[in-house]
């Protein structure tokens, strides 16, 4: 009996199971996601190696979405676990700067694994509301102050990180152009922010093409961010028109 529950185990039937419960799964990034991982003994007794959690998120790659882990870290290190027992462990991870926001068109969870000796490791998913940093917020608030509006974003991978690129539709009759699309990159001392500008096409160049696209990077310093949404908001048309 003892050997058919191993094997059993071994499969992932009867084995221990991982359960993580988030206290804030709506979590502001530079700020942590907290929370009790709940984890319950099978039908023998097992050696947990470690038990890691993670955020994680989905990029699209051609015609798919790929799966994508943004951090990990070993929360739980080795021990025994005995059939039916059940431990808990509070856990406290940090949602890094670069970590994507969750908007239209994006998911983040948070992702658990265990590492089981000789088992199946069993996992658990829950998914997180990330929210931007208040510097992130001041920015979108001027944004706001020019009548643009949040439309949509993407995760996309390049050069071997995650980018998440935000799109913002212009107030209408005003500008000429198709929306805004902006990158965001956290430093230290303010924001560096790549914006892009999906202008129509007028005249001959109509016949052509449907839009041009004009990008610049642009640091938001720490100064202007702390004076206000309407102190980005000027700073952010000078550079809309400047691409235009």
């Amino acid at each position: 009996m003892g050997f058919l529950k191993k094997m059993m185990a071994a499969i992932g039937v009867g084995g221990a199971r991982v359960d993580a419960q988030v206290h804030n799964p709506a979590v502001r990034i530079g700020d942590s996601v907290t929370g009790v991982l709940v984890v319950q003994g099978g039908s023998l007794d097992q050696r947990i190696e470690r038990v890691n959690l993670g955020l994680a998120t989905r990029y699209k790659s051609d015609d798919s979405y790929v799966s994508h882990q943004l951090s990990k870290f070993q929360v739980i290190p080795t021990f025994e676990l005995r059939a039916g027992e059940r431990r808990e462990f509070p856990f406290s991870i940090p949602v890094e700067p670069g970590t994507p926001l969750s908007l239209p068109g994006t998911q983040l969870w948070l992702a658990t694994d265990m590492d089981i000796a000789g088992a199946v490791d069993p996992g658990d998913q829950d998914h997180l509301q990330i929210l931007p940093s208040r510097e992130m917020e001041v920015l979108f608030q001027g944004a706001q102050r020019l009548g643009f509006q949040l439309s949509g974003s993407e995760i996309e991978y390049h050069h071997g990180r995650i980018v998440q690129e935000i799109s913002f539709r212009p107030p209408h009759g005003q500008y000429r152009i198709a929306e805004i699309e902006m990158m965001l990159f956290p430093q230290a001392g303010g924001l560096d922010v790549i914006l892009e500008v999906d202008r129509r096409a007028t005249g001959v160049a109509s016949l052509f093409a449907s839009e041009f696209e004009q990008r610049g990077r642009w640091h938001l310093s720490a100064a202007t961010l702390g004076a206000g949404p309407d102190a980005v908001a000027r700073e952010l048309e000078t550079r809309i028109r400047a691409l235009l």
